[in-house]
């Protein structure tokens, strides 16, 4: 039996229409639960009248769309022209008004345009996206994003080093989650084995391992002040295992 050929590519791909269209099916939180983040965002912004809001990386525009049906300005942002333009699609059909840009995040040039800048479901966060978060808000503008909470059981699980696999019509499937303590630099992987096409599928995704500490020490060295965290519920949280999901709020 020959070698099995072995096939590696990056794990995100954002922007490919195939690999789009094909994560419209698992990657993005239900509409349900993205709905109720919506509502939760809202009752952190408390707003008088309505602000602008500008929806960094807004997938399909579910949040948005919410945002905008309650009089919101909203501006949307993702790489994804597949994502916008079911954003877009999605929109027309709730007869709502929201602006929607395929752009990389870290590109978007707005100069203190926006009262609140949201980011949720984020996948990675470094200082040059802070700092253009931090161009687009008015003086006394807020940045929220979501963040897992460390102390809860479930996320620290994840975030130690694991692997699993299973099979599924006579292909194999392994996942390899590790951080190098050395570089510190964490790398997800995963691998299918077909034996039928003699192939070794792999996908990995390598980012610097952050804590959520480091990323609020990023916030503030960006210049963002008063940084709390809150719970869906809208309550300060204070620290537990409990709730595994929290937001970041901080204020320009």
């Amino acid at each position: 039996m020959s070698p099995l050929k072995r096939i590696t590519m990056p794990m995100h791909r954002y922007g490919d229409p195939d690999f789009d269209r094909e994560y419209l099916n698992w990657g993005l939180h239900s509409p349900h639960v993205q709905k109720a983040e919506a509502e939760s965002l809202l009752g952190l912004i408390d707003a008088q009248e309505p602000v602008r809001i500008l929806d960094l990386a807004c997938g399909v525009g579910t949040h948005a769309i919410v945002w905008a049906g309650k009089g919101f300005e909203v501006t949307g942002v993702d790489l994804s022209d597949t994502f916008i333009t079911t954003a877009k699609d999605n929109a027309r059909q709730k007869g709502v008004n929201a602006s929607f840009i395929v752009s990389d995040i870290r590109d978007v040039k707005y100069e203190a345009e926006f009262d609140v800048v949201t980011w949720i479901e984020r996948s990675f966060f470094e200082a040059n996206l802070v700092e253009v978060v931090w161009r687009s808000l008015h003086p006394e503008g807020r940045f929220i994003f979501d963040d897992r909470n460390p102390e809860n059981p479930k996320v620290r699980a994840r975030q130690r080093n694991w692997r699993t696999w299973r099979e599924a019509n006579g292909k194999f499937h392994l996942e390899r989650h590790e951080t190098n303590a050395e570089t510190g630099l964490h790398e997800d992987a995963w691998i299918t084995i077909d034996p039928q096409a003699e192939t070794i599928e792999e996908k990995v995704g390598t980012a610097k391992a952050q804590t959520m500490q480091e990323r609020i020490a990023i916030l503030e060295q960006v210049g963002f002040r008063d940084v709390e965290l809150k719970t869906m519920e809208g309550k300060t949280f204070s620290g537990g295992p409990e709730p595994s999901w929290l937001w970041v709020v901080a204020r320009k």
